[in-house]
């Protein structure tokens, strides 16, 4: 069996930065549509993995905030 991986909660918004990076380089200028989905994909996928972790509901909000922004995309309304 495979064993589990381990990160912390700064290694994953690390990575998630780096992939986040990737992609934008990699994409249109301006983004379509499936750019745009794709960058949301990634955030959404880091935000599921970094609830599992023990960071503050504000840090992980706030972090979203900036991955949205670094990708170009609307941040969420801030609902709490």
């Amino acid at each position: 069996m495979d064993k589990p991986l381990t990160l912390t909660y700064d290694e994953l918004l690390a990575e998630t930065r780096v992939a986040l990076n990737m992609h934008i380089k990699n994409s249109s200028t301006p983004p379509d549509s499936f750019d745009r989905g794709c960058r949301s994909g990634i955030i959404n996928f880091w935000f599921h993995l970094a609830w599992k972790t023990s960071s503050s509901d504000e840090q992980r909000y706030e972090d979203h905030r900036q991955l949205c922004l670094m990708a170009g995309l609307e941040p969420p309304a801030d609902v709490r």
